[in-house]
């Protein structure tokens, strides 16, 4: 009877710990922790992005962890840097889910990187919050554990494109657009598109350029050749400074649509010497705007100088979306599941984020949250922001 008994508790027992060791076994998750990943631009000529998009998860998690975590448990950030090579990418996340033994993904580099990272995304049912690549690629298909923050590239130059038809085109405009020859050019030049045939605007011409070209003068004597006085410059960083630079040479008096990764201030000192004040459609506040301002001012104490530096609009959004993942997660009580985190993320609605972006909803067929487009001029002297249109649906 002894003997009996001892077998029964000791079943018992075997499968008290079989229960929570099935649920201690969930990735990522131990007593005191959750590990969240992050991919991104640490070193080349774009590691700014990077390291905002650093500042931005390390911030999220100190304010977190400093409140006493989610239900008990401290947010870990791991990073990897991929150099923004999506082969990298892949390699980097590996990494992430086999050795560091990550929960869920908060920084996914660029739209290439993160479409090379789904293959394991979604193997590993990876609650994953994409902030810097709001490429429709990204979304659609919609992949169950993925949700998307921001507006696409498409909506971005149309809001800006119908802000200068509305406001400041000279009488008889012609319009150009200028792309690079990828996915990413492809949805600058459907929002070119859409402007052009839903505002009726003539189109003086189209040109591709290959990632990494540096010369730009044969590109914008056809601009010159074509008339055109506003020009979509979906070139970006470095491209879309020698852009400028060749249409200063040849003296042409141009509007200019750019790309937001060039209201950055490391961007914007690279066109600063073509002289040309520009538009900026964007989901994030600017380093201006009084949500900005506010949050810089709040989160001081997270930060140091060196991080402080690194602040841009990558780091505004990065918070914003380990704020939201922090919320779907705190949800799910102390028995965390990637499982319980997406189907919260799944119901998200109307999260407000102070400001930095449009409230952010994931409950649509998208999975796609914070949308919303700002319309900015930049003036080059001194990099600031005039904001010319609240957070507004294209």
């Amino acid at each position: 009877m002894r003997g009996m008994l001892k077998f029964a508790l000791l079943a018992l027992g075997t499968l008290s710990a079989g229960g929570t060791a099935a649920w201690a076994a969930e990735p990522g998750i131990t007593d005191t922790e959750i590990r969240i990943g992050d991919v991104n631009i640490m070193t080349g000529p774009a590691s700014f992005i990077g390291q905002a998009v650093s500042v931005g998860s390390k911030v999220a998690a100190a304010e977190i962890n400093a409140a006493g975590g989610i239900n008990g448990r401290k947010i870990v950030i791991h990073t990897e840097d991929d150099g923004y090579v999506p082969a990298r990418s892949f390699q980097a996340l590996k990494k992430l889910i086999e050795v560091d033994d990550i929960f869920a993904l908060n920084g996914t580099s660029g739209t290439a990187n993160v479409l090379a990272m789904m293959p394991l995304i979604t193997k590993a049912n990876l609650p994953t919050v994409v902030t810097t690549a709001p490429n429709e690629l990204v979304y659609n298909p919609v992949r169950p554990s993925v949700f998307t923050i921001g507006a696409s590239y498409e909506a971005a130059f149309f809001a800006q494109l119908k802000y200068i038809h509305e406001h400041n085109e000279p009488k008889t405009p012609v319009y150009g657009l200028i792309r690079q020859d990828d996915d990413f050019g492809v949805a600058v030049e459907n929002g070119y598109s859409r402007a052009i045939k839903e505002l009726g605007l003539k189109d003086g011409i189209r040109l591709k350029y290959k990632k990494g070209q540096t010369d730009f003068g044969a590109e914008l004597l056809q601009m010159r050749e074509a008339g055109v006085t506003v020009l979509a410059n979906g070139a970006i960083i470095a491209s879309a400074a020698n852009v400028l630079s060749e249409a200063r040479k040849l003296g042409l008096d141009l509007q200019v649509a750019d790309v937001w990764s060039e209201i950055m201030p490391p961007s914007a000192k690279l066109l600063a010497p073509a002289g040309y004040s520009f538009f900026v459609g964007d989901y994030i506040a600017s380093m201006t705007d009084p949500a900005a301002v506010s949050w810089l001012e709040r989160t001081k104490q997270y930060m140091s100088d060196t991080d402080r530096q690194a602040v841009n609009r990558y780091t505004f959004i990065t918070y914003a979306g380990l704020k939201v993942l922090a919320k779907a997660m705190a949800a799910c009580g102390k028995e965390l599941t990637r499982a319980c985190t997406v189907e919260n993320l799944k119901k998200t609605h109307g999260f407000e984020t102070g400001g930095l972006t449009a409230p952010i909803s994931f409950d649509n067929e998208k999975q796609l949250g914070g949308t919303e487009v700002k319309v900015y001029q930049v003036n080059l002297a001194d990099v600031s922001f005039k904001t010319l249109t609240g957070y507004t649906q294209y």
